[in-house]
This record gives structure tokens, C-alpha cells and sequence, in this order.
């Protein structure tokens, strides 16, 4: 039976980027992102800037060493995102990667925003559908709003639009949570990934996330497993 990671296998990305006022605290964020191996695929993104926080997870299909460099490579192109429509930011990300990422390789990712009124604004290109939680216990599935990333030369996506009022949460992940295995080969899956969403901070959510996946494979780890919890 593998041993559970200890917290120094936890990687911890900075969050935020300075140089603009920051958001009202009212939203409360954390991340955790776990490589599988040396090397992770997957990114995440988040910034705080006035009257909103701007946020993004995905992955890049593959492992290794090839998956880090253009993991690296979208970090970079979403410092450089600006657009208030995530449709149009997610339209840039794949122009960016068509050119470059090889034709056996794509992205999966989710861009958006959350304003200080809670009004969420996000575009869903072929990731794991986000998890709204809502105030009253109800979990809500944000699915694919357009196709991956890097593939295709006529791609569109469109705008999916909610509000987090105060106690609700929006919960982002990587497919190395829901795919996590325990020993005879079952996923984790997004029932029970929907069931751990407990906890009144978000780094209480993603913890409670992160033990339950722990949990239902020993601690085993195939893939790369990223969460990032925004709360209101």
C-alpha cells in the first residue's frame, strides 16, 4: 500500500502577479498542484487586479518534459491575456498554440473571471467541467464550452456566465483527480470528487479534495493533479 505524499511533494505555484490594486478579499482563493512526475503538464493561473480575479487551469496532453515546456509556454501567453471576454482569451491561447504544439498534442483549459459582485464569466475548452457549489449544498457542472485547444483551424467558443453569491464556490481541476485509481482500477470520478467539496474556506475545499483522492488510490499517482478553489 503506497504511503500518501507528505505536504513537501505539494507544490504550491505563486498565485497572484502585483502591480495593480488588488480585489476585494471577498474572494477567497487556493491552489494546489501535485506533479505526477519530475515534470507537470498541467498549469494554472490566477490574478488579482481591481474589480476582478482572473483565473485559468488546464493541461497539455502527454507527460514529460515536452508537456512542461508548453505547459511553460501558456503560462507565459496568459500573463499576457487581457480581454474581458474569456471567449475571445481562450481564442487567442489556441491561435498562440496551433502553430507550435505538435499535431499528436493539444490542451484542455478553462479561462475566466469573477468580478467583486460574484458575476462568473468563463470559456471551457474540452477540460473537466468546473463544479459550482452553491449555498444551499447543490453542485452545478459547467460543461465544454468549444473544443481543445491547438487542434482545429476553424474552433469558436463561446461564454458561459453565472453569479457566486456570498458562501458559494467555483472549483477547478485537472483530470489526475477524477482518473486517480485505487486498486481495482475505478476512478475517483466527479461523483466523488462533487461529494469531498466540503469545507467553509477554500483551502479547507481543496484539501478535503485532495485527502478523499488520496484515499480512494493509497496514494498512488499516475497523472498530474491541479485544484484551484475560488470562494465568495
Amino acid at each position: 500500500m503506497s504511503a500518501v505524499p507528505t505536504e513537501s511533494r505539494v507544490v504550491q505555484m505563486p498565485l497572484f502577479r502585483g502591480g495593480r490594486k488588488p480585489v476585494s478579499t471577498s474572494l477567497d482563493v487556493h491552489a494546489i498542484s501535485i506533479p505526477a512526475g519530475t515534470f507537470t503538464g498541467d498549469f494554472y493561473f490566477v490574478h488579482r487586479e481591481e474589480g476582478r480575479l482572473s483565473f485559468a487551469l488546464g493541461d497539455v496532453a502527454g507527460k514529460g518534459i515536452k508537456a512542461a515546456v508548453f505547459m511553460a509556454m501558456i503560462q507565459e501567453e496568459l500573463e499576457r491575456t487581457s480581454c474581458d471576454d474569456p471567449s475571445a482569451n481562450m481564442m487567442r491561447l489556441h491561435t498562440f498554440l496551433r502553430p507550435v504544439i505538435p499535431r499528436n498534442k493539444f490542451a484542455t483549459a478553462v479561462l475566466g473571471h469573477v468580478s467583486q459582485n460574484g458575476i462568473v464569466r468563463l470559456a471551457n475548452g474540452g477540460h473537466c467541467p468546473p463544479l459550482i457549489v452553491r449555498a444551499d449544498g447543490r453542485i452545478e457542472e459547467v460543461p465544454s464550452t468549444g473544443p481543445v485547444l491547438g487542434v482545429l483551424s476553424s474552433s469558436q467558443w463561446r461564454t458561459f456566465e453565472t453569479t457566486l453569491r456570498r458562501g458559494e464556490s467555483l472549483v477547478l481541476y485537472s483530470d489526475g483527480a477524477i482518473e486517480a485509481r485505487r486498486q481495482d482500477g475505478e476512478e475517483f470520478g466527479v461523483r466523488r470528487l462533487a461529494a469531498a467539496l466540503n469545507g467553509a474556506t477554500s483551502q479547507q475545499i481543496a484539501e478535503s479534495v485532495l485527502a478523499a483522492v488520496n484515499h480512494h488510490s493509497s496514494g498512488a499517482r499516475s497523472d498530474d493533479l491541479t485544484l484551484l478553489v475560488i470562494r465568495r
